[in-house]
């Protein structure tokens, strides 16, 4: 399955945030309606997409509904596991010495995503890599030493333009 700015596989930005919807586009995979913790006081609906019994998408509410409609949009896909590739063939589970990332193209994570970096390609804004950085516990980016021991591509996430500036 392939990400880039378009979308993912078949998600594309005009994608609304209903399960039936989602099913359609994934009739092989098992589509549910969840919510996830996004910290102590604070939930988020989610769509997931497993298949095999794995974890492939998870796919958040968006902050808007279609032009003229009540019909709501996806917000940010996050893409968990399955063969899926990123625009410059990125996988779950590369590692960072890998990615040809540096840390001047990363960020922190934060709540729900504490102790993992997020990091994006210049231009490429719409497609973002979480790394996770198994035992780092800190509100510190780790050294680069340490993501090269350890860190690898947790998730890759793609955010629907209407989504982006919000």
């Amino acid at each position: 399955m392939a990400v880039g700015v378009w979308g993912v596989g078949p998600i594309r930005q005009t994608t609304y945030f209903e399960a039936p919807r989602i099913r359609e586009l994934f009739p092989q995979a098992k589509v549910s309606d969840g919510t996830v913790r996004v910290s102590d006081d604070e939930t988020m609906a989610v769509i997931t997409v497993a298949q095999g019994g794995a974890d492939m998408l998870e796919v958040d509410d968006g902050t808007g509904n279609a032009p003229g409609t009540t019909d709501p949009m996806i917000g940010a896909v996050r893409v968990l596991g399955g063969p899926a590739q990123g625009p410059e063939g990125e996988r779950i589970g590369l590692k960072w010495g890998d990615s040809h990332f540096d840390l001047s193209e990363c960020d922190l994570g934060a709540e729900r995503d504490r102790n993992t970096v997020f990091c994006a390609r210049p231009g490429e804004g719409a497609v973002t890599y979480q790394f996770a950085v198994p035992g780092w516990d800190s509100e510190e980016i780790p050294p680069d030493s340490l993501l090269r021991k350890v860190g690898y591509v947790k998730a890759i996430i793609w955010t629907p333009p209407a989504a982006a500036g919000h």
